[in-house]
């Protein structure tokens, strides 16, 4: 091992046990810890819209969300989805894991939509303002998209951030797991992924400034979006290099 990162390998071993431990955390830590993380998500989404004119640095400051997450504590859907190394591993079954991602979803909303109010009420998001022009705009353009579009660029969305969640595990500092968890979570942000978390603070809030925008179409939003976040992070990273690493 070295002396200061995990191999892949003792890294994959790493999630597959850190598995065990978020699904039998206690209901009510969790929950305490996916509020923290939607509202942390929803705080770096406020600091991309923010500085939205400026593509590079609306992309570098998105991250800010999953680094708190994993320095300060914080329990997110699109990271967790990485519990399916602890399934492959036979670590944990299927029902736990379902409970445990499911616990954290609705959390990861509470804190989204709690952080929504927050800046709304706020008077930041006032008519004719640029952060309303701006999440209208974002909320308008990500509503817009059809099924297929949202699934795929939610597939690709948590490929990078679940990539990201595994950098950080591979550090055993605090810049390392800085850099772990910005270079990613920055890449999905400069392409234009669809991240389910982070949509649970956009699309709310462009409901809000603009009326146009239903609760049908954020739904509409969120499912493929989270399927999409599943497959890529829960299903094609972990499968993958299980396989690779605990049968060839």
């Amino acid at each position: 091992m070295s002396s200061n990162y995990l191999t892949p390998k003792e890294t994959a071993d790493y999630v597959s046990e850190l598995s065990v431990i978020k699904a039998g955390m206690g209901v009510k830590k969790r929950f305490l810890l996916s509020f923290m993380a939607g509202v942390f998500i929803s705080l770096g989404s406020q600091g991309f819209l923010t500085i939205y004119s400026n593509l590079f640095l609306r992309a570098a400051v998105f991250p800010v969300g999953l680094m708190l997450i994993v320095l300060v504590g914080g329990e997110l859907f699109t990271g967790n989805c990485l519990m399916t190394f602890g399934i492959l591993n036979k670590k944990i079954n299927w029902r736990s894991f379902a409970s445990s991602i499911s616990q954290v979803f609705i959390g990861n909303l509470i804190g989204s939509l709690f952080v929504v109010l927050v800046v709304y009420f706020s008077g930041m998001y006032k008519p004719g303002s640029v952060l309303a022009d701006t999440i209208a705009a974002v909320a308008k353009a990500k509503v817009s998209l059809t099924f297929t579009q949202i699934l795929l660029k939610g597939i690709l969305c948590n490929i990078l951030v679940a990539l990201g969640v595994w950098f950080a595990y591979t550090a055993k500092d605090t810049t390392g797991r800085l850099f772990g968890c910005w270079f990613p979570v920055m890449l999905f942000v400069l392409c234009g992924y669809e991240h389910c978390v982070a949509n649970m603070f956009f699309l709310p809030l462009g409901a809000l400034v603009d009326n146009s925008i239903s609760i049908t179409q954020i739904i509409g939003n969120i499912i493929p979006a989270t399927i999409g976040n599943f497959i890529g992070g829960g299903l094609l990273i972990p499968v993958f290099y299980h396989y690779a690493y605990n049968k060839y």
